[in-house]
């Protein structure tokens, strides 16, 4: 798998060309977890997380996913590249 380091507005683009099922990297409140893009929409990114998914064991359309803000996305795949953002756009990190 290639890994790109790209700019928070190419991180953003990516993000928004995701379908369904796209797996993202989530940053809240100092924690990362991986998740599953339920939806993309104007204000945020509804996702479900991976360990949600894990411990499922309904219909996938039964699962409520939760609402993340774009700047929480850490790195994006989409066909088969994981866009990753680079350090310098994370706050100076």
């Amino acid at each position: 798998m290639t890994v790109k380091q790209v700019s928070e507005a190419e991180l953003l683009a990516q993000v928004g060309r995701c379908m369904f099922g796209e797996r993202v990297v989530i940053e809240r409140e100092g924690k990362r977890f991986s998740a599953r893009i339920q939806h993309v929409g104007a204000t945020g990114v509804k996702v479900v997380p991976e360990t949600t998914l894990l411990e499922h064991d309904g219909a996938p359309g039964d699962i409520n996913g939760v609402t993340v803000a774009y700047a929480d996305i850490q790195e994006v795949e989409v066909d088969g590249i994981t866009y990753r953002l680079e350090e310098e756009w994370q706050g100076g990190k």
